[in-house]
């Protein structure tokens, strides 16, 4: 049974969950709403099929992950996301809960313990949806969960689940309309440069940026000189105008479409 304030914090994610449609509104859901019913450092999401390898990620965590974690994280030959997701798929698809040095693991999970103690994570916790009709499954990754990683941990995960697949694929296929209207602009502009001004168009400064990406202020700083030259302009807003104007970014107030 839940808490009444568990249950008024479950109704909170429900109802702030309808409000996101891009990839800046589902960081800060996550870092606002989810965080109160499942406090977390680090969130890591996917996208795809799990049997061919092919998975599209998106990190949303309130630390930055090293890039020498992120490579390893994602590397779909051997990577911990690899080897979390199987895992999760191998035990029935149900919460998968792991907090070395708290609770024995099987045989089985003992390399993804391994990795889990070597970057410091404390624990973690996956959850998912599997593919249907040919559709990508969706997976989610918690790691740094704050309080016991238990089976009442597990039962909130399945609760808020819905939701975050969802969200999930709200902001995936916005990210995908955007980049299809990138590729038809014929846009001078590189993968992350888009990718950073959709950021920036969305209200984030430089430091909140290299945050999301898990790169530096000055990456990011670097990376806004160059597009403020392709563009021939003089200031962030500017290059927000003429990049929707262009159809390289899509407009703030358009939903997903």
């Amino acid at each position: 049974m839940l808490t009444p304030i568990e249950r008024e914090r479950l109704c909170h994610i429900v109802e702030t969950a309808c409000e996101v449609w891009r990839p800046a509104q589902f960081f800060l859901w996550a870092q606002g709403a989810l965080q109160g019913l499942i406090a977390h450092e680090i969130l890591v999401c996917a996208h795809g099929d799990l049997s061919r390898r092919s998975l599209a990620f998106f990190r949303c965590s309130s630390v930055p992950i090293p890039e020498v974690q992120v490579t390893d994280l994602e590397d779909l030959d051997a990577g911990l996301a690899l080897q979390a997701f199987r895992a999760w798929a191998g035990q029935g698809e149900g919460p998968l809960l792991l907090a070395p040095g708290v609770a024995p693991v099987e045989p089985g999970l003992r390399p993804l313990e391994a990795a889990v103690k070597r970057w410091q994570w404390n624990n973690l916790v996956v959850h998912g949806t599997p593919g249907v009709a040919g559709q990508g499954a969706t997976y989610f990754m918690f790691g740094r969960v704050a309080g016991p990683v238990n089976g009442r941990l597990g039962r909130l995960v399945e609760l808020i689940l819905p939701q975050l697949h969802l969200a999930f694929l709200r902001i995936m296929t916005a990210e995908a309309a955007e980049a299809s209207l990138s590729h038809r602009a014929d846009t001078p502009l590189t993968a992350r440069e888009v990718q950073i001004l959709r950021w920036v168009r969305d209200g984030k400064s430089n430091a909140d940026v290299a945050v999301i990406l898990d790169i530096s202020p000055l990456t990011v700083k670097n990376h806004m000189q160059k597009i403020l030259r392709k563009l021939n302009v003089q200031n962030r807003a500017q290059a927000v105008a003429r990049a929707i104007a262009r159809r390289l970014i899509d407009s703030e107030h358009t939903r997903g479409a």
